[in-house]
């Protein structure tokens, strides 16, 4: 539930949020409950998931339930989309697929589980700027929120695949996720992963 709580913390100023694969409906209630949002769509391309969705949220008004994929069927009114929980390559094919929608959409908040270089290497190229960056770790897995809007940037190599506000900052969580990285590398270290290997080190200031 940490990762979800975390989430929340980027909707604000905004009010409207569909909520993409929305699973039991947690960031909505999160959402509703710390008065962020009126108005949510939550949208899975599941039964199952949705109706758990509808229980978890019984309570609440202004809610728009969506069997359908992606981004298809939001409403003009969304203000933000969240698409969390899934890898890299398939969040990119469900902002790709419903990019004609997200013209009236203020921000996406993207939570990657794997793959993160894609959604940056998306933005990168269809005007989607990062404003907001960062690792949390959750039952001994480390998950990065991506936050975009609109506008143009430019990414080297080594900012798409650590992130460039991450890179900047390097805090302890990212400190903590990339020491946890480089020990796996080196502990089945093959020819094939020295350059990670090296690259790591050298991101992390790493002295043998």
């Amino acid at each position: 539930m940490k990762r979800i709580e975390e989430l929340s913390n980027y909707i604000a100023p905004y009010s409207v949020i569909a909520d993409i694969g929305c699973d039991h409906g947690y960031l909505i209630k999160i959402a509703f409950d710390k008065g962020l949002i009126k108005k949510a769509y939550a949208v899975d391309n599941k039964t199952c998931p949705l109706e758990n969705a509808k229980k978890n949220l019984s309570e609440y008004r202004d809610i728009i339930y969506l069997l359908s994929s992606g981004l298809t069927d939001i409403g003009i009114d969304t203000e933000v989309v969240a698409i969390a929980g899934m890898g890299g390559n398939l969040i990119v094919k469900i902002l790709e697929d419903g990019f004609d929608k997200l013209k009236n959409v203020n921000r996406i908040i993207i939570e990657a589980n794997r793959n993160t270089e894609i959604v940056r290497e998306f933005a990168v190229n269809n005007n989607l700027k990062i404003v907001s960056e960062k690792i949390i770790e959750e039952d001994s897995m480390f998950y990065e929120i991506i936050v975009l809007e609109k506008g143009k940037m430019e990414l080297n190599p080594k900012e798409i695949k650590y992130g460039p506000l991450l890179l900047k900052n390097k805090d302890e969580m990212f400190i903590k996720k990339w020491t946890n990285q480089l020990n796996i590398y080196i502990n089945k270290k093959t020819n094939k992963l020295d350059e990670e290997i090296k690259e790591i080190k050298d991101v992390l200031n790493y002295e043998d």
